[in-house]
């Protein structure tokens, strides 16, 4: 399926917008995940402004794009997803950023300019499986079913459905609302860390090389990751690296990220210290050699605090 786009931001272009409608160019502008209070200000006048006046008021280069996959394999997907939502007539898509991360596609399925769906496609099943796997430990209502609020302080998409074709693994979950989400203020990282980690012991298996005092983690637990669209209640996103680490390593993550978005120093932590996170998470960074430099040496620098943060 080919369309019309408009490559956003610009100068990064990850997130491929559709132009044909006010609505759908919405839906795309939404993938955006921003932090920082001046660039959220612009993206919801953005959001105001296609809705009042259409697509060409967004900035970025105008392009034809279709998902990176061969023709074959996203028909056979395309055939796949359908039989789930029902049949879509545009996508955005979603580019990750991280040239360590790259590879495979995530697609926002429209009908109408309204979602359907979020579709993963990979080259390798893992994330995908990390990730349906942690979604499936929280459940929600009299009848168990997965996704919607956890009743811990965040929501998670419903996995719709998974499949495979030829050599590409999908995962459709379902949507966030089509608007400008932004960053939570305010967040007891410690208490959501500690739910969560509880919540997917339930569900995700401990493999035999993890050393036994490790818990399970998000993995990618950040201020882009748990974001706030409508409601009081955020969304919690992104859990293909979901797993086992250090205790208190989502805890480390979230607020070294949180430090190199928004500056500032390391908490005071009564007890125990962050040492063997903060050191898990350094070498997990420092292997992203291609990824944004500012980012990463500020994040870096940020886990060297932490680890030097003891009561």
């Amino acid at each position: 399926m080919n369309g019309r786009h408009l490559a956003f931001p610009p100068g990064r272009g990850n997130i491929l917008i559709p132009t044909g409608d006010r609505r759908s160019a919405r839906a795309g502008l939404s993938l955006v995940t921003l932090s920082k209070p001046v660039p959220l200000a612009m993206q919801r006048a953005l959001h105001v402004a296609v809705g009042a006046l259409g697509p060409w008021v967004l900035p970025g280069r105008r392009t034809t794009w279709r998902p990176p996959l061969d023709e074959e394999s996203w028909s056979q997907v395309s055939a796949q997803v359908t039989a789930l939502t029902g049949p879509f007539d545009g996508m955005a898509g979603y580019l990750r950023p991280q040239a360590s991360r790259a590879g495979g596609a995530a697609l926002l399925l429209l009908r109408g300019g309204r979602p359907l769906g979020f579709l993963k496609v990979r080259e390798s099943p893992a994330e995908l499986t990390r990730e349906s796997a942690a979604l499936a430990a929280f459940t929600t209502g009299p009848a168990g079913e997965p996704g919607g609020d956890t009743g811990l302080g965040f929501r998670v998409p419903r996995v719709l459905g998974t499949g495979s074709a030829g050599s590409l693994w999908w995962l459709l979950l379902s949507p966030m609302e089509p608007v400008p989400a932004r960053p939570v203020p305010g967040v007891a990282v410690s208490g959501l860390a500690s739910g969560i980690s509880e919540a997917l012991g339930r569900g995700l298996t401990r493999p035999d090389d993890v050393p036994s005092h490790w818990a399970p983690m998000h993995g990618d637990l950040t201020p882009w990751n748990l974001r706030l669209t409508r409601g009081r209640v955020p969304w919690l996103i992104d859990w293909e690296d979901a797993g086992y680490g250090p205790p208190h390593a989502d805890e480390v993550y979230f607020l070294a990220t949180r430090i190199a978005v928004y500056g500032g120093g390391p908490p005071s932590r009564p007890g125990d210290s962050y040492t063997e996170a903060a050191g898990y998470w350094h070498d997990r960074v420092s292997r992203r050699g291609q990824d944004d430099h500012e980012l990463t040496r500020r994040l870096l620098s940020a886990l060297k605090l932490l680890g030097a943060a003891r009561d």
